[in-house]
């Protein structure tokens, strides 16, 4: 079965679950739908782009489409750091977008229920622009739910 039609079945099939990608950065658990990841990769040098979001580290070209790499740990924290080679890529499709999203490490995957996520407040989601969509007990963790 193919990744786009388990993911469909997750989300229609009445199972009231969701499977949660986590990864790290900087030490602090995030995680992301499944059913938007297209793969993992290791992280590779790309090409900057002038006159982008500093969050935008630039491109590069894995295979068959070019790639926008964003340095998620920059977007998330506002400090620069130097990319380690140790570093992962999560390949997602966000709003009909591939984006290359850099992390530091990914931890696993978790199957949790949508009742399991726990809106933020005020403080950590800023309305319709912020990121952060929930907050999700996974095992003895916390982690928090990343949406674009």
């Amino acid at each position: 079965m193919q990744e786009n039609e388990r993911g469909k079945i997750l989300l229609e099939s009445g199972t009231n679950e969701i499977e949660i990608m986590q990864f790290t950065i900087n030490n602090n658990l995030y995680g992301i739908n499944v059913a938007k990841v297209r793969e993992i990769m290791m992280s590779v040098p790309v090409k900057h782009i002038p006159h982008v979001h500093p969050a935008v580290e630039g491109i590069f070209k894995p295979r068959d489409i070019v790639l926008t790499v964003v340095d998620l740990p920059f977007y998330l924290t506002g400090e620069h750091s130097e990319p380690d080679p140790k570093d992962l890529f999560i390949v997602t499709n966000f709003n009909k977008m591939y984006i290359a999203f850099r992390v530091h490490t990914v931890v696993g995957i978790s199957r949790i229920s949508w009742t399991g996520i726990h809106k933020p407040d005020k403080t950590i989601a800023n309305g319709d622009t912020g990121v952060a969509t929930g907050i999700a007990q996974c095992e003895d963790q916390l982690v928090t739910v990343l949406d674009f």
